[in-house]
């Protein structure tokens, strides 16, 4: 079985090498189940993943402990790629016998097909990938088909990668409705895994419109209200542009500077360590009653930007880096009082939107927003 394992995987990788044209595909072939790390950080399990694993009850023992499939992927992709293959073949047997004693669980049916899939390209493991997946119907349950079937259209059918297949329109749907539940009730290390699979999708031209998508929207459209791109770029004539952070100016107050003593703001650094350099553009805004200038400026990164929220006397309310420029004011809770939305999928797809919610506090960072794409 362990020499049968490594010709097909060989035959794999070269039927893959076969298809894919261009400098990256051929350098680093679509290999989804074995390759790419799921982000298993926030579950407790993961400390047994820690170290490099030498045997096949380690595995088992990781997937007795943990309902989360996830856990389960990323345990058997790990057992793939750290395992000799004697310990392998033992793993194998394992999840084989575990599943026969209790045939109806499709929790251990899913373990042996993602096995059979990763350990042996078995075609079989598709089989239980989809009567789990129609059980279990959450996040994780249709990553893992989507995966399974997007390895299976290139690899077992040798599809190729430019042209559409029923089976690739069917991965995409598995996908697609992978971030719809997860933006619905968010699990850890769903959206850091999910933009992994995309990025390895990206260079296939069958999957160019999907996975070019920007999938944040499912977990925040845009708000009821968007403000307009009016900025002045004509900075000379702003005395706020000439203010250092924390220093006060002439110019018209803006924010009003009420601040509750009891309120510990969870916002941006709102101390800047010197000047930005020459400011790029500016616009005012409205939050509530009160106003602000939003300022933007360089850095050393292309598209990416330093922001300054400027509160009353010229001091800063709030300074935080955005690839967003300058459409940073929307209602997203339809109370009539805007927030900042700095959406940035298209530059930086692992953190494509940050919120700040203005409040009695000051700019208060939405953790929700941030924390549904760890």
């Amino acid at each position: 079985m362990s020499l049968k394992r490594g010709i097909l995987g060989a035959l794999a990788t070269l039927s893959l090498a076969g298809f894919l044209s261009g400098p990256v595909l051929a350098d680093e072939p679509v290999d989804l189940l074995r390759t790419i790390p799921l982000e298993v950080g926030g579950y407790p399990a993961e400390q047994c993943l820690s170290s490099k694993l030498t045997s096949a009850d380690q595995v088992i023992q990781m997937l007795n402990n943990t309902p989360v499939l996830l856990v389960h992927m990323e345990a058997l992709r790990r057992g793939y790629a750290d395992l000799p293959l004697i310990e392998q073949d033992k793993l194998l047997k394992a999840l084989h016998k575990r599943h026969m004693a209790k045939e109806g669980d499709l929790g251990l049916g899913f373990d042996l097909g993602y096995a059979e899939l990763v350990y042996e390209h078995n075609k079989t493991g598709l089989f239980f990938l989809r009567k789990a997946n129609d059980h279990f119907q959450d996040q994780f349950s249709n990553l893992a088909y989507g995966m399974a079937q997007v390895e299976a259209d290139l690899t077992m059918e040798n599809a190729n990668p430019e042209e559409m297949t029923t089976r690739k329109m069917d991965a995409m749907y598995r996908l697609g409705d992978a971030v719809k539940i997860d933006a619905i009730s968010h699990q850890p290390g769903f959206w850091p895994s999910y933009m992994r699979i995309i990025e390895k999708m990206k260079p296939m031209g069958a999957y160019k419109s999907f996975s070019r998508r920007d999938f944040s929207l499912a977990y925040l459209p845009y708000g009821n209200k968007v403000v307009p791109a009016v900025v002045n770029n004509n900075v000379t004539t702003s005395i706020l542009a000439e203010t250092m952070p924390g220093t006060t100016s002439t110019a018209t107050s803006t924010l009003t500077g009420v601040v509750n003593n009891s309120c510990s703001p969870e916002a941006g650094n709102t101390e800047a360590s010197g000047f930005f350099g020459n400011m790029l553009s500016q616009r005012t805004a409205t939050f509530g009653a009160s106003r602000a200038t939003i300022q933007f400026f360089p850095t050393s990164e292309e598209h990416l930007y330093q922001v300054r929220v400027i509160g009353s006397n010229g001091k800063p309310a709030l300074n935080f880096q955005s690839y967003a420029m300058p459409n940073l004011l929307e209602d997203i809770d339809g109370d009539g009082v805007y927030e900042i939305v700095a959406r940035q999928f298209q530059y930086n797809p692992f953190k494509p939107i940050v919120v700040y919610h203005y409040t009695a506090c000051g700019f208060e960072l939405d953790k929700k927003i941030s924390d549904d794409f760890q």
